[in-house]
């Protein structure tokens, strides 16, 4: 598992560096709204109720472009994924240049390596050498201020994923494909009241630095608070920079000093492994509910074996046809319809993954709409 070791602060944002075991730390967003139509009783890890909310169901309209075009012929573009050890960046990047590739585009990929320093070197090669079009995966434009500027100077067409809009972004930024942190945290709380009836004890863990990890661990203590009488949720920010060491001691201590916690929100997948080695240590992998979200595959099989109570998946896949989708209008002047196209999410449990399809534990999972057909559609492709 890879966690970030060193913290690089600009303009009010911090990324951590470093890795030291497989996967980074991606702190993404999460979207989807709705409020419980079912509850019931909680219980331990992987067991429960056969809770259903909102959230939780198929998800079977996107809110997608409408407008049709003729996708561009022979153009040249960088693909960015923030580092090769991201598996939510990979897997994005890799369908965006298979698609990319599949309407003619030549795509360079570059491993962005989980540094900025690196990330400003690849944009600017990229736009001075003049590169067609720009999609960066969860590298966020704010930390590499000097390329983006030449970015915007040149007016090269720029799509950011895996990240949501802030007040404070950098110019040059054309297009936004992203979970909402906001909607995403109030399903989180709605399936937790729902599982516990009413009575859950929650530990939120949060990671300060990331505007929608933060925004996100927030609207599920706010929605908890507000529509939850009988629950107590506690938030317990993590020091990433330490994480590797901290998280698992910190996650122990705070189920010792509370024994009455009965659900952990762990933030993102990145970070599963620490926080399962902490309530084992607790002797708490019987009383504690684990919930994350990304979609991993390893945590979609562990909602299978009971090790995880619940995933607020992303649909990785759709976000990639929906980046290049945006690129392609931006390459061609096209008027976007949405500067922001939120990508929708989906709760699995314990209870619910023996719906799920296979692919979900090989790749994560996605949409229940066959929405390739309609984007092929809108470019004119057969």
């Amino acid at each position: 598992m890879t966690f970030f070791q060193r913290r690089k602060r600009i303009g009010g944002r911090r990324l951590l560096l470093g890795a030291v075991a497989s996967a980074s730390l991606l702190l993404a967003a999460a979207c989807s709204g709705g409020a419980p139509d079912a509850t019931g009783t909680g219980g331990s890890s992987g067991g429960g109720s056969k809770v259903v909310t909102d959230a939780m169901k198929p998800v079977t309209s996107l809110d997608m472009p409408t407008q049709a075009f003729t996708q561009p012929k022979d153009k040249r573009v960088l693909i960015m994924p923030c580092g090769s050890s991201g598996q939510g960046c990979v897997n994005e990047a890799n369908v965006e240049k298979q698609v990319a590739e599949s309407l003619g585009w030549k795509v360079d990929m570059a491993d962005g390596k989980l540094d900025p320093t690196t990330w400003n070197q690849v944009v600017k090669q990229a736009a001075d050498a003049g590169v067609d079009g720009i999609i960066a995966v969860s590298a966020d434009p704010n930390l590499y201020t000097e390329a983006m500027a030449v970015v915007k100077a040149k007016n090269i067409p720029f799509v950011l994923t895996q990240q949501p809009p802030g007040p404070n972004d950098v110019a040059g930024i054309g297009a936004y494909v992203a979970t909402d942190p906001g909607p995403g945290g109030k399903d989180v709380a709605d399936w937790i009241k729902a599982d516990s009836g009413g009575t859950a004890n929650v530990l939120v863990l949060d990671f300060p630095g990331f505007s929608a990890v933060q925004a996100r661990a927030a609207s599920i203590v706010d929605n908890l608070k507000a529509d939850c009488s009988g629950c107590k949720v506690k938030k317990v920010d993590v020091s990433v920079q330490t994480m590797g060491t901290s998280l698992t001691p910190l996650v122990t201590s705070q189920l010792q000093q509370d024994p009455g916690i009965t659900y952990i929100w762990g933030s993102d997948d990145c970070c599963v492994s620490f926080m399962q080695q902490g309530i084992n240590v607790a002797g708490k992998s019987t009383d504690v509910k684990l919930l994350s979200m990304t979609g991993y595959p390893d945590q979609m099989n562990q909602l299978k074996s009971g090790e995880m109570a619940a995933e607020l998946a992303t649909a990785t896949p759709y976000s990639a046809w929906l980046a290049v989708d945006s690129l392609g209008r931006l390459m061609t002047g096209q008027q976007l319809e949405k500067k922001y196209w939120p990508v929708p999410q989906r709760i699995w449990s314990t209870e619910s993954i023996g719906e799920a399809p296979a692919s979900v534990f090989e790749v994560g999972w996605d949409t229940d709409v066959d929405y390739q057909p309609l984007f092929k559609k809108l470019w004119g492709q057969p």
